[in-house]
């Protein structure tokens, strides 16, 4: 693949912000990520989705994944079992598809488009969220075998061809609620060598390439990285075989950054590592253990808003019930979440996102 030199990456990047302040862009977006939504109350879903939309949310960012009634949830009791969506491989629980449809189509009725990831890479690490996947292959060969590509490709078809039991609309066909597919939450992040060795079995051009291929060609519904590696930190966010893919329509940051984050700064450079992909942030936090949400919040967002540049908090939370005693603060794996009822300002960077001119062109997705 070319790569520009140093200098003339600095004068490219400066070129691109230069064109995007004289293009019709139209306007950037911000949302939030909840991989449990379709797992709480009828009720506390619709509160939720509700206090999304009238906040300014674009996107809602959803995972296909199961649920356990009584678990607690970031505060949240689970009111309904979802089970996996394969617990053997190969055989689907509808049940699991089912659940999250009729959450789209609530965030579909207040102007909110979903963003799904199929399968999360977490789930390849052997810990409590160990599924069939890790069972069959582990965290290296899920990424290195042609039988776990010819597997998982089996079940991005089914998710993409099912057809919903609340929309009746099939997924792949459903652009007005479903702004784009992911080939996974944070693949590689189990096995980063992989990704950093430029991804030697092309599992992830390999995976775009049969989502597209299920889409078609002219389906504006995104292709999108879901955040390749992880956290930007592990270097392969913009990984040169994904970049070169054209299967792939949008690279997904996730970057966990300090505060300040400097998205203002970075953004420049990595719609210019991007070549001509879409590009935005799919996941961000500030730290609450370090820091005062209510105050750096808006500032941080203030900086997306500054360029344009699309993001996804990670993410907004319910008050937590009586069952579920939780703090952001004090949650010893996950201290990036805002709750609700804790003063923090969502809705003013989030309206202020919608009326702030784009960096890139979403027009024809958000």
């Amino acid at each position: 693949m070319f790569y520009f030199p140093a200098w003339l990456s600095v004068f490219a990047s400066a070129a691109l912000v230069a064109l995007a302040s004289c293009a019709d862009t139209g306007n950037s977006w911000m949302g939030t990520n909840s991989y449990y939504l379709q797992g709480l109350s009828d009720a506390e879903q619709s509160a939720y989705i509700d206090a999304m939309a009238k906040d300014g949310a674009k996107v809602v960012r959803v995972w296909v994944n199961g649920q356990t009634a009584g678990d607690c949830q970031k505060g949240s009791l689970i009111a309904s079992s979802v089970p996996p969506l394969e617990t053997n491989l190969g055989a689907y629980n509808d049940a699991t598809l089912d659940a999250l449809d009729k959450v789209i189509v609530k965030l579909n009725d207040k102007g909110i488009k979903a963003l799904i990831s199929p399968h999360d890479a977490n789930s390849l690490l052997g810990d409590y969220r160990k599924d069939v996947y890790f069972d069959k292959w582990g965290s290296a060969g899920f990424y290195q075998d042609q039988s776990a590509f010819d597997a998982y490709d089996a079940r991005l078809s089914y998710i993409l061809n099912y057809k919903g039991a609340s929309s009746g609309k099939v997924w792949k066909e459903w652009s007005d609620a479903i702004m784009g597919f992911d080939l996974q939450n944070e693949p590689f992040a189990a096995n980063t060598s992989a990704c950093t060795n430029n991804d030697a079995q092309n599992w992830a051009c390999g995976r775009a390439t049969h989502i597209r291929g299920e889409l078609g060609a002219d389906n504006p519904i995104l292709v999108a990285s879901g955040g390749l590696g992880g956290d930007y930190s592990h270097g392969c966010t913009f990984m040169a075989s994904a970049i070169a893919c054209e299967a792939l329509d949008a690279v997904a940051v996730h970057r966990y950054a300090s505060v300040p984050g400097k998205w203002s700064a970075s953004a420049a450079d990595w719609v210019s590592q991007a070549r001509g992909k879409l590009v935005f942030v799919e996941e961000w936090g500030i730290d609450a253990s370090k820091y005062d949400q209510g105050a750096t919040f808006p500032t941080e967002a203030a900086d997306f808003n500054s360029v344009g540049l699309p993001a996804l908090y990670w993410q907004f939370i319910l008050p937590s019930v009586a069952q579920c005693p939780y703090t952001a603060a004090g949650d010893s794996g996950d201290h990036f979440g805002i709750v609700y009822d804790s003063g923090v300002d969502l809705a003013g960077p989030m309206q202020q996102a919608r009326k702030s001119k784009a960096l890139q062109d979403w027009t024809a997705v958000v």
